[in-house]
């Protein structure tokens, strides 16, 4: 039996790469711009002009997959033959797992021979992406569909996801940090550095001095928990207008471990709350738990 992947746009899934997978698809959230409102399917911007705006000034803001559009796009797959299975990103960071959740369990009800499920990946951006080209790969090497749902909501706990923003204004919007750090780190040249945690929330590690730093602390970490059992897998780097730090990731990841780096924009969607200079390295980790977050989690997966 045939299996349809679907993805959000949260997941920064880059067009490039989902041309090389058949029954997948990404369901697109939209964006506005100050009053200019862009639905992701017919009406979307460049990526170089929506930094452009978001850099001159302009306020953002998103809206989650409507129901009904996720309700058809799902059902054109079930009435093919197929199942289905949602990957959506951290419920902690989007309501878009709740909204397709409850399209799904619907749909159960309508297509009860159909195989249909969502699975909240605890992730976003890259680590989203990573976790769902994963699956798409195990997918396509022909696992059925229990197998591949059980790999799914286990493989969630294995992907590592660090980042870093030069916009402190945005993490204050954000409410990750107070209005009066965000001025007083933006003085200072202060540059946080950040993960997803086991539980999909975005959390601040520490701060450093200098986008170099960041960037240093970020490949510090993958070189403390890359997997050394994933030289097969892909690390994904994903940034929002900063292609030139990218590229410095990408170099020393390929070169240090030899592995594939899959580089993408970060879209309209996440980066309407990073702003321009959001700067991320995703991959394959033993131990998504960090020894600088002082949490302890109690996760089932």
């Amino acid at each position: 039996m045939a299996i349809y992947i679907y993805t959000d746009t949260i997941a920064d899934f880059s067009e490039d790469l989902a041309q090389n997978f058949t029954d997948f698809e990404t369901l697109p959230l939209s964006y506005s711009l100050d009053d200019d409102n862009y639905d992701n399917i017919d009406r979307k911007l460049s990526i170089q002009e929506f930094y452009r705006r978001v850099e001159a000034g302009a306020k953002t803001a998103t809206a989650m997959t409507s129901t009904f559009y996720v309700e058809e796009r799902l059902t054109k797959a079930l009435e093919e033959g197929k199942d289905v299975l949602a990957l959506c990103a951290s419920s902690k960071i989007s309501g878009q797992y709740g909204g397709v959740k409850s399209v799904v369990e619907s749909l159960k009800v309508k297509y009860p021979k159909r195989r249909i499920e969502a699975v909240d990946t605890m992730l976003a951006s890259g680590g989203q992406a990573l976790h769902c080209y994963k699956v798409l790969k195990m997918r396509d090497a022909g696992a059925t569909y229990d197998e591949l749902l059980k790999y799914a909501q286990e493989q969630r706990a294995f992907v590592g996801s660090y980042f870093t923003c030069s916009d402190l204004k945005h993490l204050a919007r954000l409410g990750r940090c107070s209005a009066a750090a965000a001025f007083v780190g933006t003085i200072l040249k202060m540059m946080p550095v950040m993960y997803v945690n086991p539980i999909g929330e975005l959390i601040v590690l520490k701060k450093v001095i200098s986008r170099k730093k960041a960037m240093k602390a970020m490949l510090d970490k993958l070189d403390e928990k890359f997997s050394a059992d994933a030289k097969d897998d892909k690390v994904f780097v994903t940034h929002a207008n900063c292609i030139d730090d990218a590229l410095v990731l990408k170099n020393y990841i390929e070169q240090k471990y030899g592995v594939g780096v899959i580089l993408s924009d970060i879209g309209p969607v996440v980066g309407g709350h990073t702003s321009s200079g959001c700067l991320t390295v995703f991959f394959s980790t033993k131990d998504r738990t960090d020894a600088e977050d002082p949490r302890t989690y109690q996760v089932t997966y």
